[in-house]
């Protein structure tokens, strides 16, 4: 790696290097009241605790500076497979899978990931058995058994894991970027890791290069660690020495990454990818030498801020207006490869930009021509300052699994002091570096990739098997694109002030912090209030719905109300981004009605939902937008045959349970019928025939909330009429339902789910008791010792006061009836394990349901989000996690016992079964259940489905 020195050097600057002393204080924002320390271990383990009070859960991760890019080249995905086979069974611990059967039990999860340049792995438990968890994770990291048993098992793992997520079409244009690197850099292999690449081969066998992997990087000193609880930090010590000292230190040394990431062969390219689905993509990528030790500066953020920007006079807001684009994102990634920074502007294409690229194109070296002649200036460094200072004084507070992961992978990356605070540092201003990282944007360095369904390549991308080519860009089309851009640039101006920044962020009184209140309830009207119970933070959240049942009336109402989403959204894209600069949120789409969103700081919140409303009302569609909206609709209708399988099996689901519902085919044909003037009437009798709903939460009054709706209803005059609330199929005792459905892509996929025709909150508790005994069991033979799936999975849920309990997974192997005869193996093994199951452990595992429950939120919006639910959903009353806490402590074992049963063995439950054969299933045999009404189409049944069900 270039010393500090060489690269300010090439910068021209005087550069202050930053160094953190060993075991600084951990920079916290004055939001975060928890205790952090940084210790190491005897055998160099850097580790850091984390001391929260609040946590029901403990927490911790382990970090290793090794990745994909360190794989040997005679097995690829080796670091991928070494992940995997780490969890099946250690020294002291060798039962498979035990490891995560442990976690779950205790009311956590496990999980990890393999990125190029490291291998991050952790879990959360109760803190009852923190202790326990602690070792089974250093006894994985001491002593894996790395049982070569087991070897073609996880291979297959590995493998159905790469043909699950091969057919999306992001996975596959990263590869494609990856893959177009300089073929001596390691980040430019395959490296996932399937069936043909991890095999033993001549010289290399897979077993030991998976031993001798593990042996040289898997090493104490190379390590960092994150221990995350309730406990304070002298146990959160004394734990770590005591569980986390076992892991070896074999001074082992990090692998060094020599070959430049690009060249110049690799520079002023073009490649192009047929993707799976309907999508049309261009991205400019730039790469450019690491600019990471410089990110008190955040040169790369200012210039990615600037282009990524939707505002009025934007590079995105010209395209889309000019009928180009969907959609902009930028960019800018200090960690791209070892010793490279990336900057990428992402559009989402139009047909009409599809076919005028060259002009995308041009219109953003037209913006970067003027952000380096106007944009580099102490206003536009201002507006970045303000955003991160507001962003980190009020940081929401996360905590358990996933800050634990967060935060030891920035442990490999960051000064220790700075792992929290180095994203929202600016020192100063620096414009030579703003400068420089402005040199790289140029047409000569640009990485062009492109996927649209009319690309027909030369080459096969290796390991996915889809059609690309890759070319250079003739000099004369960047000559092109520099001609047209002194027009372009007075077609675009940079972003100005900001009217949404925060001025007042008082703490109003405190009132109703401890249960939320209905402040105003009569026909057609309601408003809901609470504040905070936890924390003193200038912010909140408002929800407003203007509820009907307009979108239920017909087929083409629904159509209309997916264009008027599409049509606001892009409408609103100025205002959202403003609002976001300035630490605000703000939404709207349509469902039991129009529900507009918003969330921040409180100052000028109120003031934003109202004129978020008022665009809303006033805004005026253009043939040109109707248009754009219905090719976008029809393309994510279309595309449900293209995405993952078992995401198809879901929306088949959604449709036969939901009243009223229509067929794809009846949505895409009335698709085409809607007309500006229903698309304005819509929006007008959304204004016009509503009742008003309205939430506000958080820093606020009652006075102020009520002022608020007092606003809003002279903008939406009330209907009183009852509130609307979208009706599902009552289950009927005995009903068997099957369903079946065709997919584009490969994988079959099935979901089994069984429903109780016992009505009540507290099946639906026994039910989430049942998925937790249920959960492992099931992952561990349809995965584990069946291979059939990369990701099975049990689950509960309600269909509205009905608990419902189901079985799912997505193959690359077996197609529907031999995945159904595997489930039924499931249910009579399980049956008889659940009968004779052990009280103890019940205990345990509801005990630590209890715990998870009890837990205090970690910031607002998890406190919001849960009341917002309970809103959302119409409950009467958004006080009643006390009442569930109670039926959870009530709930027996023979109560779990009798619902699985009832809902899951018994006769008179309703079943679905909802089948989807992807096209290397296209003549498997499907599954079947005994006495199951024939359904010859969706029309058919949701008559039947309203007669039973009693739907007006």
């Amino acid at each position: 790696m270039r010393s500090t020195l060489a690269f300010c050097r090439r910068f021209i600057i005087l550069c202050i290097v930053v160094t953190a002393p060993l075991h600084a204080q951990v920079i916290t924002s004055p939001n975060d009241d928890r205790a952090y320390k940084v210790i190491t271990l005897d055998n160099q383990l850097e580790v850091l605790l984390v001391s929260d009070p609040e946590a029901k859960n403990s927490a911790a991760t382990i970090a290793v500076p090794v990745g994909s890019m360190h794989n040997p080249d005679t097995q690829l995905g080796l670091a991928h497979y070494l992940e995997h086979m780490l969890f099946l069974g250690s020294e002291r611990y060798p039962e498979i899978n035990d490891y995560s059967k442990f976690m779950r039990l205790n009311g956590g999860y496990t999980n990890a990931y393999t990125a190029q340049d490291k291998t991050v792995y952790g879990f959360e438990a109760n803190d009852k058995v923190f202790a326990e968890a602690l070792d089974r994770l250093g006894d994985v990291m001491r002593a894996p058994l790395l049982d070569e048993h087991y070897a073609d098992k996880e291979r297959s793992t590995v493998n159905a894991e790469q043909q699950t997520y091969k057919g999306q079409d992001a996975r596959k244009l990263y590869a494609l970027e990856r893959f177009t690197l300089n073929p001596n850099h390691p980040m430019s292999r395959f490296s996932t890791g399937d069936l043909n690449t991890l095999k033993d081969k001549p010289n290399s066998k897979l077993q030991d290069e998976l031993e001798g992997f593990f042996n040289a990087y898997y090493s104490a000193n190379l390590m960092k660690a994150v221990l995350y609880g309730p406990r304070d930090l002298v146990a959160l010590e004394k734990l770590a020495k005591q569980y986390l000292t076992q892991i070896p230190n074999r001074n082992a040394e990090q692998p060094k990454i020599l070959p430049p990431l690009v060249t110049a062969n690799e520079l002023g390219i073009e490649a192009s990818l047929k993707p799976s689905s309907d999508i049309k993509v261009l991205k400019m990528s730039f790469v450019m030498p690491s600019v990471a030790e410089f990110y008190p500066y955040k040169p790369g953020y200012y210039v990615s801020r600037i282009l990524g920007s939707d505002r009025a006079g934007s590079l995105s807001d010209y395209l889309q207006k000019a009928g180009l684009i969907e959609a902009l994102m930028a960019g800018f990634d200090d960690n791209y490869g070892p010793n490279d920074s990336g900057l990428t502007v992402q559009f989402q294409l139009t047909d009409a930009g599809l076919e005028q690229q060259d002009k995308i194109i041009a219109a953003t070296f037209a913006y970067i021509d003027l952000i380096k002649q106007h944009g580099v200036n102490e206003a536009q460094y201002h507006a970045l300052e303000q955003s991160l200072k507001n962003s980190f004084a009020y940081l929401p507070k996360s905590g358990g699994f996933n800050y634990s992961m967060s935060l030891v992978a920035n442990m490999l990356m960051l000064p220790t002091d700075e792992i929290i605070y180095a994203g929202f540092r600016l020192d100063s201003f620096n414009p030579e570096l703003v400068r420089q990282v402005l040199s790289y944007l140029t047409p000569e360095r640009v990485r062009l990739f492109v996927a649209h369904s009319g690309v027909v390549g030369d080459q096969v991308m290796e390991s996915y098997g889809d059609s690309y080519k890759v070319a250079k860009i003739q000099s004369a089309r960047m000559d092109k694109w520099r001609k047209q851009a002194p027009e372009l640039r007075k077609k675009m101006h940079l972003p100005e002030g900001n009217r949404w920044l925060p001025e007042d962020e008082t703490i109003v009184k405190a009132e109703h912090q401890e249960q939320a209140v209905e402040l105003v309830k009569s026909p057609g009207l309601s408003l809901w209030f609470k504040q905070s119970q936890f924390y003193q933070e200038p912010k909140g959240s408002i929800a407003l719905e203007l509820n009907n049942n307009l979108l239920d009336q017909s087929a083409q109402q629904r159509m209309a109300g997916a264009i008027l989403d599409v049509v606001l959204a892009k409408q609103l894209v100025g205002l959202s981004y403003e609002a976001g600069e300035a630490n605000l949120s703000l939404s709207v789409s349509t469902s039991d009605g129009l529900m507009f969103t918003t969330g921040g700081f409180t100052d000028k919140q109120s003031e934003l939902m109202l004129t978020l409303m008022d665009t809303v009302k006033q805004a005026t569609f253009s043939q040109q937008e109707l248009d754009l909206a219905k090719t976008e609709v029809r393309r994510q209708i279309e595309n449900k045959l293209k995405g993952p399988t078992m995401s198809l099996a879901f929306a088949e689901f959604r449709n036969l349970v939901r009243l009223p519902a229509w067929s794809d085919q009846d949505l895409l044909g009335a698709l085409d019928k809607v007309t500006l003037a229903e698309l304005t009437k819509l929006r007008n009798d959304m204004f016009s025939q509503s009742g008003v709903r309205v939430l506000v939460l958080g820093n606020f009054t009652s006075k102020q909330a009520i002022a608020l709706q007092k606003e809003v209803v002279k903008r939406a005059p009330v209907n009183a009429k009852p509130f609307y609330k979208l009706t599902r199929v009552k289950p009927e005792t005995k009903r068997r339902v099957t369903w079946s459905a065709a997919s584009e892509m490969g994988d079959a996929a099935l979901a089994h789910i069984f429903v109780s025709t016992k009505a009540g909150e507290a099946g639906q508790v026994q039910a989430e008791l049942l998925n937790k005994i249920a959960y492992s069991d099931f992952y561990d033979l349809i995965r584990t010792q069946e291979q059939l799936s990369y990701s099975p999975f049990t689950a509960s849920f309600p269909i509205d006061d009905y608990a419902a309990f189901g079985l799912f997974t997505q193959s690359p192997e077996q197609g529907p009836k031999h995945l159904q005869q595997r489930y039924e193996y499931f249910v009579q093994q399980f049956a008889k394990k659940l009968a004779d199951y052990d009280q103890v452990e019940f205990d345990k595992i509801k005990q630590a349901y209890i715990a998870n429950f009890q837990k205090k939120p970690s910031n607002l919006d998890e406190e919001f989000g849960y009341i917002q639910g309970l809103w959302s959903e119409q409950k009467a009353d958004l006080n009643s996690k006390a009442k569930r806490l109670a039926l959870i402590e009530q709930t027996t074992l023979k109560q779990v016992q009798d619902l699985f049963k009832e809902m899951v063995l018994g006769s008179n439950n309703e079943q679905y079964l909802i089948q989807v054969r992807g096209s290397q299933f296209l003549e498997s045999p499907l599954g079947e259940l005994k006495g199951s009404m024939d359904i010859p189409d969706l029309r058919t049944w949701q008559a039947k489905a309203k007669g039973q069900s009693g739907a007006q």
